[in-house]
């Protein structure tokens, strides 16, 4: 079985495989793409839509979709996983590029509870730090909650060295740096008995 962190970003349209064998597509998000978005957004559970959004959430309001719709694929970048079975939406990736400093950029990852850790987060979010770099971006930004252990595993796995850390009761919040042309394992993150 393949190592998580050996699972290579893959390119537009064509599939990639996971450990566990699986074949997904990945693609750029679009705005006319509401309906796979309310589709994910049903497959995660209220612990992982927590997670995802730090508060509960019950459903999607009509704001939360047109945010959530609004690439651009300069600002507000989306990278999206369908099953290349009978493509179903799976997971997605967005970072939107801060106004005040655009080579910073708020990232999110959701991958729907039935294909978490089978390594997709991983190809999500490598693709969409493949994107970044391309656009410019040099470090993401991201605010999780303080036992998300999934968001931590994929930020060691995936991201680049972290520069700011700042841990309170409920959330941690980071700025990593995506300068490096690979991952970097150099710096891990251990939240627990923080």
């Amino acid at each position: 079985m393949t190592a998580l962190s050996a699972v290579p970003p893959c390119e537009y349209g064509e599939p990639a495989t996971l450990p566990d064998g699986s074949e997904v597509m990945l693609r750029p998000l679009e705005p006319e793409d509401a309906d796979l978005v309310l589709d994910l957004f049903e497959g995660l559970g209220e612990r992982s839509r927590e997670q995802r959004f730090l508060t509960p959430k019950h459903r999607l309001t009509a704001t939360d979709l047109r945010q959530l719709t609004a690439v651009d694929h300069v600002d507000h970048e989306a990278v999206l996983a369908l099953s290349a079975e009978d493509h179903r939406p799976l997971g997605v990736a967005r970072f939107v590029r801060s106004p005040a400093d655009p080579e910073t950029a708020d990232v999110a990852v959701a991958v729907v509870d039935a294909w978490q850790e089978r390594g997709l987060g991983t190809v999500l979010a490598s693709s969409l730090v493949a994107r970044a770099r391309e656009l410019g971006v040099r470090r993401f930004s991201l605010i999780m909650a303080r036992d998300n252990e999934g968001a931590v595993r994929l930020m060691n796995r995936v991201l680049g060295d972290v520069e700011q850390a700042e841990v309170n009761h409920e959330t941690a919040e980071f700025v990593v740096s995506l300068t490096t042309g690979r991952p970097v394992r150099g710096s891990r993150v251990v939240l627990k008995g923080a």
